[in-house]
């Protein structure tokens, strides 16, 4: 995956769904740890070409720190993960 960019009043984020069943049971956004964002976006072309980033994750009024993911280097790749739990 290539890392997510980022528009104008919200923070660097994923959309998720979850589908059980063929329905949608879960609609939800992952987010990024800012230090992590930070570095991509000041190191990795074409990220420095963008700048201009105007919402962080404590200013964006939709972020919540539950999905946020937690992130590993691998060589020149950065894994990321998150658990998504779904009662049905």
């Amino acid at each position: 995956m290539v890392y997510p960019g980022w528009y104008r009043g919200r923070t660097v984020h994923i959309h998720l769904k979850v589908h059980i069943d063929r329905s949608t049971v879960l609609t939800t956004q992952l987010y990024f740890d800012e230090a992590l964002t930070d570095e991509i976006f000041s190191t990795v072309e074409p990220y420095t070409e963008h700048s201009g980033r105007d919402t962080r994750n404590d200013t964006d009024s939709i972020h919540d720190p539950t999905g946020t993911t937690v992130t590993a280097r691998q060589g020149d790749r950065v894994l990321a993960a998150v658990n998504a739990g779904v009662d049905v």
